[in-house]
């Protein structure tokens, strides 16, 4: 089995990338993940916006949390490929907005909201970052937390952390086992950040680990915390092993990264991994999956019998799961379609009213007596039955109309008016046309033959000339200018606009066309140099 987490970075908008655009298939993008267990974060959709397709895979059952404050931002969702089932779902890391069941966290938890938080709770769970499931052997949170991007967010960002350590800690105290996975959106070690020494300089700290969130994941994995950095520990002096790149600053090509995504189980499942690692081959965003491995069976150390995962995964009973896409009531299959009112049902109602109507036109038409027919005509609906073929009405048409325009009824025709033989005054007229003409025609040809005397080709060719210049100069005053060349290439920039609110959105500047890096261990310094020049800057006044 195999458990896979993705910051999918917008549900809807992954089918456009290479090789997802070809077959527009979610059912092809997970069978290529090859997981049974799917967490994705940041789905950006709200349930409005969700299609059939992406609700209702075929071999995969989807559960959803959407974000309830802002549109088309955050949100999560978790796949689940058939015929594993949860045993129950929550929605949210507080519990406050379940309300379908009772809660299996901690009878203290309640307190703890309202005496350690200066957050709401609902406000915690208003945004759609938290999946939690039961599968009996462990308990899966799949959550997105908040970044590190807004000051003003702090005491809302360590309030999501510190609610997440207390529902982790609350299930090992109960005996049962966890697995956190998600976007952590923090750097646990130096080794899982592309430039550290510029980490520490940007947030003006002076040890690495200073920033809240790192400080608080340090705490929460092994040796002192309870969870395992399970990627990291099958691959523990890799380098490079990133999840996250700046797609704007294209840093993807030359690696140069970060680590935030995590699968983080506690260490009572370790027995059972086999493998874990990233998928960087994977695209349709910013961020890479990360997955991990189960052993089918394990030997159970006291009996020396097999044990078998999916028995351990087995539920006696599955809760009622709000969050389960086939209990929506779009996708239920309980309410009609509008199509099914334009269904085959009406479509043969109408066929057969063309026939009936033929068969009595035809009953009509049988009968010997004009007095039968005659009274059943007037039975008959008053809407007109043609019992004649419609071959025959269109040929006595087309019979009255070629006796209507024969020659024999004295109607002239057109080509009379241009045969030689149609009567003197026709003929007289012709001929003082032809001669008028003729005459006409001499005068002009006399008159050309003058005019090409008179035509000084050279100035003409002047004029033409100049008329080209004169286009060529207007069209290389709107022309764009080129872009400049960078100091260190010596290649053609390329040109940015600032996003960022404040006095220069919406600028154009020029920087590097490389993919961005660091050029300081670089020899050949492939990577994106320093060189910047706003779009309407001239040369001239470039800093040097």
């Amino acid at each position: 089995m195999r458990i896979l987490t993705w910051n999918i970075n917008g549900l809807s908008t992954t089918l456009h990338y290479h090789p997802w655009s070809e077959t527009k298939s979610y059912e092809n993008l997970f069978n290529a993940l090859e997981a049974n267990i799917i967490c994705l974060q940041e789905i950006k959709c709200q349930r409005s916006r969700l299609t059939r397709d992406m609700a209702v895979v075929p071999g995969y059952d989807g559960y959803f949390s959407f974000s309830k404050t802002k549109l088309g931002y955050s949100g999560v969702a978790i796949y689940v490929k058939q015929p594993l089932q949860p045993k129950w779902t929550e929605e949210g890391i507080t519990g406050v907005l379940n309300t379908s069941h009772t809660p299996h966290d901690d009878p203290e938890f309640q307190s703890f909201l309202t005496t350690s938080l200066s957050t709401d709770p609902k406000t915690l769970d208003a945004e759609g970052r938290c999946i939690i499931m039961d599968f009996n052997a462990f308990i899966l949170f799949n959550i997105y937390f908040p970044n590190d991007g807004n000051e003003q967010r702090i005491d809302f960002k360590m309030d999501y952390h510190t609610c997440v350590r207390r529902r982790i800690d609350d299930y090992l105290k109960q005996g049962r086992q966890v697995i956190l996975v998600g976007d952590i959106n923090s750097v646990h070690e130096e080794i899982d950040h592309c430039d550290p020494k510029k980490s520490i300089k940007d947030h003006e700290i002076e040890n690495f680990k200073d920033l809240p969130q790192r400080a608080w994941l340090d705490q929460l994995l092994v040796p002192k915390g309870p969870l395992v950095d399970i990627c990291r520990q099958y691959h523990p002096g890799r380098r490079g092993m990133f999840t996250c790149w700046n797609t704007r600053l294209n840093a993807r090509p030359s690696n140069y990264g970060t680590r935030i995504d995590y699968i983080l189980p506690s260490t009572g499942l370790e027995k059972w991994f086999k493998d874990s690692n990233i998928r960087p081959d994977i695209m349709g965003s910013d961020h890479c999956p990360v997955y991990v491995d189960f052993h089918d069976q394990i030997q159970d150390t006291q009996n020396e019998s097999p044990v078998y995962l999916k028995d351990k995964m087995k539920s006696d009973s599955i809760e009622y799961s709000l969050l389960f896409a086939r209990n929506f009531d779009e996708f239920s299959d309980k309410q009609k379609k509008l199509s099914s009112w334009f269904g085959k049902g009406s479509a043969t109602t109408t066929a057969t009213t063309p026939s009936t109507n033929a068969i009595t036109a035809t009953a009509i038409a049988a009968s010997s007596s004009p007095t039968t027919m005659t009274s059943m005509q007037q039975q008959l609906p008053q809407k007109p039955i043609v019992i004649s073929p419609l071959t025959s009405s269109i040929s006595k048409k087309r019979k009255a109309s070629t006796q209507q325009l024969s020659p024999g009824k004295g109607q002239k025709l057109l080509k009379s008016y241009f045969d030689g033989g149609s009567g003197n005054s026709n003929s007289k007229t012709k001929e003082t046309c032809i001669s008028s003409s003729s005459t006409e025609s001499t005068d002009i040809s006399d008159g050309s033959k003058e005019e090409e005397e008179d035509i000084d080709m050279e100035s003409l060719m002047n004029e033409v000339k100049e008329r080209q210049d004169t286009k060529q100069n207007w069209s290389s005053l709107f022309t764009p200018r080129a872009a400049p060349l960078c100091r260190l290439h010596q290649e053609p920039c390329k040109m940015m606009t600032v996003t960022k609110k404040g006095p220069n959105q919406g600028r154009k500047f020029y920087v590097c066309a490389r993919p961005f890096g660091s050029n300081e261990d670089s020899t050949t310094k492939e990577y994106q140099c320093d060189f910047f020049q706003w779009k309407h800057e001239s040369n001239a006044m470039k800093p040097k």
